[in-house]
């Protein structure tokens, strides 16, 4: 069975599910909201995939690069080390977090590297198996986020770092096309194809903290009850700079910044502390007060 569907604007990247597939969740998936991975492979799953999970895997690199300490080479060297070795090269990898797509997508087109390392595994990331896949999922939906106002961030390391990056069909990106099929009603505000700020440290750091309030700011302005993203390190960025700004009462409200497949794992019906991981965010149900709280039933019944 194949994972993915085949549009007349672009052909998607799709996943045999008999085929050997890892998933790699990245240093922040991992360590810093587990909520990410943990919906990943839930959604995997449903779709028929049954992933590997190495226990064993180095950083793929980016956060070291983009600090000036590797060079590009040694990153694709560490890529594919990571893929033929620690993950046993299977067939996909597939993966949450813009900038392991990035750094494997390279290595692993790398002509080099295929010689050199024996190298056969393609890249995947997980919004793009959501997006693939959306309308059979908003099938499967339990609850209506008919009254959700969401703003939609796709990052960098995404958008502009391939020609064959997935552009929308229903709206302007893969993610407003899934918050769409769900029925959230998406918000526009000013800064929307702004960076977060986090890829800028190694060039202009002394501004970094701006770009990143100059964007919350305007997403925040919007009205949106949640921000929705696709990245661990933009979702980083984005709750670290607002909860900044909340303490120094710089802005009145903050709200929820989610993964992609923590969105679409709540309105699957999914637990949204137990499954989600939402209570570990900056910004969570617990301090932030928009339409996600009714709509997940939150606080928890077991906290009332």
């Amino acid at each position: 069975m194949r994972i993915g569907l085949r549009r007349s604007r672009v052909v998607v990247l799709v996943v045999e599910a008999s085929g050997d597939v890892v998933y790699y969740p990245g240093c922040l998936a991992l360590n810093v909201y587990p909520g990410i991975s943990k919906t990943s492979i839930e959604l995997l799953k449903l779709l028929g995939v049954k992933p590997r999970l190495p226990t064993s895997v180095l950083c793929c690199g980016l956060p070291i690069h983009l600090s000036g300490v590797a060079k590009g080479e040694h990153v694709d060297a560490m890529s594919c080390f990571n893929v033929a070795k620690l993950m046993g090269n299977p067939d996909y990898v597939v993966v949450p977090c813009n900038g392991c797509y990035l750094t494997l997508k390279k290595a692993l087109s790398s002509e080099e590297f295929k010689v050199k390392c024996a190298v056969k595994s393609k890249c995947v990331h997980i919004a793009e198996l959501i997006w693939a896949n959306r309308w059979k999922l908003a099938e499967l939906a339990k609850r209506d986020l008919s009254g959700l106002k969401v703003a939609i961030h796709v990052g960098c390391h995404y958008t502009h770092a391939f020609q064959d990056s997935i552009k929308g069909e229903d709206g302007e990106d893969l993610l407003e096309d899934i918050a769409l099929a769900f029925n959230a009603q998406v918000v526009d505000y000013e800064e929307r194809h702004s960076c977060c700020g986090a890829p800028a440290v190694k060039w202009v750091g002394s501004i970094l903290l701006e770009l990143s309030q100059v964007k919350m700011v305007s997403v925040l302005n919007s009205d949106a009850d949640v921000l929705l993203t696709m990245c661990p390190a933009c979702m980083l960025t984005f709750d670290k700079t607002q909860y900044e700004l909340k303490q120094l009462e710089e802005v009145e409200r903050m709200i929820p910044v989610l993964h992609v497949s923590q969105f679409v794992a709540l309105a699957l019906g999914l637990d949204p502390k137990k499954t989600c991981g939402l209570h570990l965010h900056l910004a969570n149900p617990n301090n932030t007060s928009t339409a996600l709280n009714d709509l997940i039933g939150w606080p928890p019944q077991e906290e009332l």
